[in-house]
């Protein structure tokens, strides 16, 4: 398994001293700032970020904004979207990203066959494109809203995200698995492990009170993170455990506490 963490609101290039000083050789490059939009990714700054990438010894994947709707179904934003996830796969190939984090959007509880047929639809020539230049595809699970919320996250459960990957069979696409998220669920991680054993991309890692996703560090919550190791390691997954957390002390804190439960399973990691 490969220890990683995922890059705040800095450009993301402001984070790659400190994976190198603290032996990260994994990152997940987070363009959830607006100082990592897609427009800021020209030339020049692809080309000093794939130097950077060497200098330091560095492999990374690439993490798309979370809050962008991809199950929209307005028939003249759509295509909008496609062209943004299109966009961000073409920004992978240029910045030499092993995998892609991509999410379902969201819904507002209406027209769910329309949502799901449109998801789908555009999602098509995403996955193919990802196909032509073999990079990976984790569809993030997200987390479980209130249950009287009025919008509602896509791809928080198994059967949407089942629906999906029935339509569009590509060994390119599948889970990023959000650990925190799934063991806010019912079965929690094993549930999402046994279903998807051979789809699972990379992994997002952060703690919470099995109640809110509250992105505490790993050992502050109620996550059993040895059982989840233990089914992921059972399952053969080798990808990202990915800290997605706000601050470098807590990055570092969780990827400490990590290695420590990987060496009393004994299973090996970089």
């Amino acid at each position: 398994m490969k220890l990683c963490f995922n890059t705040g609101p800095e450009p993301v290039e402001n984070y790659f001293s400190f994976a190198h000083e603290k032996g990260f050789k994994w990152v997940e490059l987070s363009c959830n700032s607006p100082l990592n939009f897609l427009d800021k990714f020209d030339d020049k700054r692809i080309s000093k970020i794939r130097e950077m990438k060497d200098q330091y010894g560095l492999r990374y994947g690439l993490h798309t904004p979370s809050y962008v709707n991809t199950a929209e179904i307005e028939p003249t934003v759509r295509p909008a979207v496609c062209q943004h996830l299109i966009d961000y796969v073409e920004l992978s190939r240029r910045l030499k990203a092993e995998y892609l984090v991509l999410h379902f959007g969201y819904h507002f509880s209406l027209h769910l066959d329309e949502v799901f047929r449109c998801l789908i639809e555009t999602y098509k020539p995403v996955v193919e494109l990802a196909e032509k230049y073999e990079i990976p595809i984790g569809i993030e699970n997200m987390n479980q809203v209130h249950e009287d919320c009025e919008i509602v996250y896509l791809g928080v459960h198994i059967e949407e995200l089942e629906r999906v990957f029935d339509a569009i069979p590509s060994k390119y696409l599948g889970l990023t698995l959000d650990v925190a998220h799934a063991a806010l669920l019912p079965g929690g991680n094993q549930a999402f492990i046994d279903k998807f054993p051979d789809r699972i991309v990379s992994t997002h890692v952060s703690d919470n009170d099995l109640y809110l996703d509250r992105h505490l560090p790993v050992g502050e919550g109620k996550i059993d993170f040895s059982s989840v190791l233990r089914q992921l390691n059972e399952v053969g997954f080798h990808g990202a455990l990915n800290m997605e957390l706000k601050t470098n002390q807590d990055r570092l804190l969780s990827a400490e506490r990590i290695m420590l439960i990987l060496n009393e399973l004994g299973i090996q990691y970089e």
